[in-house]
């Protein structure tokens, strides 16, 4: 992984998103999408790779240490941020071209204090904040499109374009729409459509702040190349012959391998009464004695080997492991 040419002048301050960071959770979902761990992985270095061309191309044209780089990214539903969007803010607004997403919009949100900085930079001047915020004029609006957003939408096409040829698939290339500090630019994704929160720190001049690059969950899933399977091993020659000479063993293992064995996962449990389970009715809840936050037990043939936490695998639920209990630990979860 490349490193960061600027990872020397960061300072890790979120304190433009810690209102958005601490949004409490909306009600319980086992439905919730996420990304595997491959699409993580992958997801991670694209962004990091893109905030660090950015960084390069933004500092050339300020003459200024400018440094974006990827802080983290979540899944939830757009309801949860639109909601919690900072006053003032600065919105802008992408179509995403060629996706097959069914609301191809995507949005970052800036913190309007460190745009001043970097138009104050652009200007000749020495990177003096604004005394107080304020609106854009027309002037300052086409300064920032032409040298920020285009150079953003420049370098991240040009990755994806990278991508495409690569992967021999379509994928979508981000396309300016509007910009203005009007937070209601940002309500383009439906309240109960999953997006992907980007979350990137910005440094310029001694002053660091926060930015969110949001974007459809499902798009961003979908640019993520296939999964390969590759399988490397480094075997002492001698051991390799002597497993090689017993065939037998061999051919044992590999039946052995092929077998299939009964995997459940118990949610939880609890007791009712006989009389109210009589009058049970459709929309009835039943509350199960496992919280939201505990491990679901993981039973191979009747008995509990693993722990793990539910999500989605594509449109189906899955069970990631959490932990692989000894055989003491299995005989007490039982």
């Amino acid at each position: 992984m490349k490193q960061n040419p600027f990872d020397k002048y960061l300072k890790r301050e979120t304190s433009f998103n810690r209102n958005i960071e601490q949004i409490p959770s909306q009600g319980f979902s086992i439905t919730k999408p996420h990304f595997t761990a491959f699409e993580t992985k992958f997801i991670t270095n694209f962004f990091r790779d893109c905030f660090e061309q950015l960084s390069i191309s933004l500092s050339e044209i300020v003459q200024r240490k400018l440094v974006l780089e990827l802080s983290n990214f979540d899944v939830l539903q757009f309801s949860e941020y639109v909601d919690y969007i900072p006053n003032p803010s600065l919105v802008v607004r992408f179509d995403i071209e060629d996706s097959l997403t069914v609301y191809p919009k995507s949005v970052i949100i800036l913190d309007p204090y460190i745009v001043f900085i970097f138009l104050n930079l652009l200007l000749g001047g020495k990177g003096e904040a604004a005394s107080k915020i304020r609106e854009f004029t027309k002037l300052e609006i086409n300064l920032f499109t032409t040298f920020f957003v285009d150079e953003f939408v420049k370098v991240y096409n040009k990755m994806m374009n990278t991508l495409a040829s690569q992967e021999n698939k379509k994928v979508g290339f981000l396309k300016l729409e509007k910009l203005s500090s009007e937070s209601a630019l940002a309500l383009v994704i439906p309240y109960t459509a999953y997006i992907a929160k980007i979350n990137f720190n910005i440094r310029l001049e001694m002053v660091e702040s926060t930015g969110n690059f949001i974007l459809p969950f499902n798009y961003l899933r979908d640019i993520v190349p296939a999964q390969k399977s590759v399988i490397s091993t480094s075997v002492n020659p001698d051991i390799l012959n002597k497993i090689l000479k017993d065939q037998t063993k061999i051919l044992s293992e590999k039946d052995i391998s092929f077998s299939r064995v009964e995997v459940v996962v118990e949610l939880g449990k609890t007791e009712v009464l006989f009389g109210d389970l009589l009058n049970i009715e459709v929309g009835d809840v039943i509350a199960l004695d496992n919280k939201i936050n505990e491990d679901v037990k993981i039973k191979i043939e009747g008995k509990t080997k693993f722990l793990g936490t539910l999500g989605l695998v594509g449109n189906k639920i899955g069970v990631k492991i959490t932990k692989i209990l000894t055989d003491q630990e299995s005989e007490e979860y039982s």
